[in-house]
């Protein structure tokens, strides 16, 4: 029996530590360390360069600094074509190709998978081009109304999901990467009153609506996928700005949490995606500490109910890095097969890799993992 661990880590600002600073060789052997600890089969990297070369040549450096290879990167057809093309500014040479948005400063974060190399060779692994996903969900970008108005916006992934395709045992995997678009939101938090402002609550909810869509958007392609073969096996991975439960812009303004627009309906319990931490202990079941003034203020203030309990304290955890899959990865007849127990949140790793390193962390969030059986 052979078990496959796939990771998704969203690695804070990693997109700024590539270009030769020698200031943040700490923290760059920290991170391959955290990475060499956890040892996966496949890495999802959130926030990850936009220039591949520059990853690549990390991957490949030696020790302590780089992995010292025994990783690959798994890239689109056409990748190198596009490279050759236009040397001096590879993201430019793959932003059309990889559907990723914005500019220098603003497009700097892109996803990558790391796929080791024997199971690189083994399982042909590839990247879907976004092109074909545009293709079967029908849409580039799509109309998004806010509450109650009638006139709509255009929205598109500012950084397009990205699909690893492995051949394992003589099926296909789908994994999607994903990192939906945040939005800081520089209004105002709290007025003179200590009361939450018009225009910062106007803000999030704009910010939280086109999070939503985002989410609708993989839904339509895993629908899709259902529509062409009846048990697709595929896992949904990455940083979703969001989580599932309900914070304070769920609980009074949206009514809906992000996950739940992706895990599909109940009622079509065959395409419902399940969670790697549904079993996870609860209490340990987050990967961000942040302290959100926010869903703290909105719990003490005059009149307001208390809430149910919850298993961590939701004004200083959250949970935003999630691995979701299909029913086809579970059960006895499942191969590969995704087992109880089998998912997991990497806090033992990241805590004893970032003992005493201050703020040359590895990052703000802790990886998170499953087991996949073969």
């Amino acid at each position: 029996m052979t078990t496959l661990t796939l990771t998704s880590w969203n690695i804070e600002h990693f997109s700024r530590l590539l270009d030769g600073n020698a200031g943040e060789a700490e923290r760059l052997a920290a991170i391959a360390a955290e990475i060499r600890a956890i040892d996966p089969h496949v890495l999802l990297i959130v926030e990850g360069p936009a220039s591949l070369p520059a990853l690549e040549a990390w991957v490949a450096a030696a020790e302590p600094h780089g992995l010292g290879g025994g990783w690959r990167v798994a890239t689109i057809p056409g990748t190198n074509e596009a490279l050759e093309a236009r040397p001096d500014d590879p993201r430019r040479a793959l932003a059309g190709l990889y559907a990723m948005q914005g500019n220098r400063i603003s497009g700097g974060q892109w996803l990558w998978f790391l796929v080791k190399d024997g199971l690189f060779q083994e399982s042909r692994a590839t990247l879907l081009a976004p092109l074909v996903w545009q293709d079967l969900t029908g849409q580039r970008d799509w109309p998004v109304h806010r509450w109650g108005e009638l006139i709509s916006r255009r929205h598109a992934h500012w950084r397009h999901p990205q699909v690893l395709l492995l051949q394992l045992g003589g099926v296909e995997i789908e994994v999607v990467g994903a990192h939906l678009k945040s939005k800081i939101n520089h209004e105002r938090a709290f007025d003179e009153a200590g009361e939450l402002t018009h225009d910062y609550v106007d803000e999030a909810l704009r910010a939280r609506i086109q999070l939503a869509t985002e989410a609708y958007d993989i839904r339509r392609y895993i629908d899709g996928r259902f529509a062409q073969t009846p048990k697709p096996r595929i896992l949904v991975a990455g940083d979703f700005n969001d989580g599932p439960g309900r914070g304070f812009f769920e609980r009074e303004y949206l009514y809906f949490d992000l996950v739940g627009n992706l895990q599909g309906d109940v009622f079509a319990a065959d395409k419902f995606l399940n969670h790697a931490l549904f079993d996870f202990p609860g209490d340990l079941r987050w990967t961000t500490a942040f302290d959100d003034r926010v869903e703290r203020w909105s719990r003490t203030r005059d009149g307001t109910p208390p809430l149910p309990a919850e298993p961590y304290d939701a004004t200083r955890f959250q949970l935003i890095d999630h691995i979701l899959f299909t029913q086809a990865l579970v059960g006895e007849g499942a191969c590969p097969r995704i087992r109880g127990g089998a998912g997991r949140v990497e806090h033992t790793v990241h805590q004893r890799i970032n003992a005493g390193l201050g703020r040359r962390r590895t990052s703000d969030h802790v990886p998170v993992s499953v087991e996949l059986t073969l």
